[in-house]
């Protein structure tokens, strides 16, 4: 099943995906058992991803009941395609994207990707409405900022508070990435964990992502 999207500027990324036949435990083993944790966790991952890109389109009540009659991986992909409104492609989504973790060889640059799961935060969503800044959260600092500017942290239980203008705004202490339009908060983010990782830094600095629709 192969997924296209066209990113503002004309850059197309194919986002192709295959049916689940196999998965891999800790020690680097295959695992082709259904019943075993691993295959498990790979069609639970493979259906979260799926529903994610379809609720931008469909709503999930009619996209379960929809689904309820597949038999086979074809009729899957067959059902998809039949429940997606006929001018899907012409609705624009928000996708967040990431480095790659490391470079493929030396010296080779790091580039940008859809995430290949969505175990990290939401990849796909809705389109909101909006002129979306970047909002890193250092909880350990006690900061936040914003376009170069810092704004202090409130701990509010297991919550942090910030104001930016004339906006507050309260989010889980975990955050490390979220971005806002004046009072609204966009439904996708990530961790401070994940702005620690190798998928927020480019191969020759430790500049974080600042927005994955730039």
């Amino acid at each position: 099943m192969n997924c296209y999207f066209e990113f503002d500027g004309g850059g197309v990324k194919n986002y192709r995906q295959f049916p689940v036949t196999q998965a891999v435990d800790k020690e680097g083993n295959k695992i082709t058992n259904p019943k075993s944790k691993e295959m498990i966790a790979a069609f639970n991952e493979f259906n979260a991803k799926i529903t994610q890109i379809m609720k931008c389109y469909v709503n999930e009540d009619v996209l379960k009941q929809e689904l309820a009659g597949a038999t086979s991986f074809r009729s899957f992909c067959e059902i998809l395609v039949r429940t997606l409104p006929v001018n899907f492609a012409e609705l624009p989504i928000d996708i967040f994207t990431q480095y790659q973790w490391q470079p493929k060889s030396d010296g080779d640059s790091k580039y940008v990707e859809i995430p290949k799961n969505v175990k990290q935060g939401k990849v796909f969503a809705q389109h909101e409405e909006g002129d979306f800044k970047a909002v890193n959260i250092y909880s350990k600092q006690g900061i936040a900022t914003c376009q170069g500017e810092e704004y202090p942290l409130t701990v509010v239980g297991k919550n942090v508070s910030f104001t930016i203008g004339d906006n507050s705004y309260t989010v889980d202490s975990k955050k490390g990435l979220i971005y806002v339009d004046g009072p609204n908060i966009h439904s996708i983010s990530r961790t401070e964990w994940f702005m620690e990782s190798n998928w927020a830094k480019t191969t020759n600095e430790n500049a974080p992502i600042q927005s994955s629709w730039d």
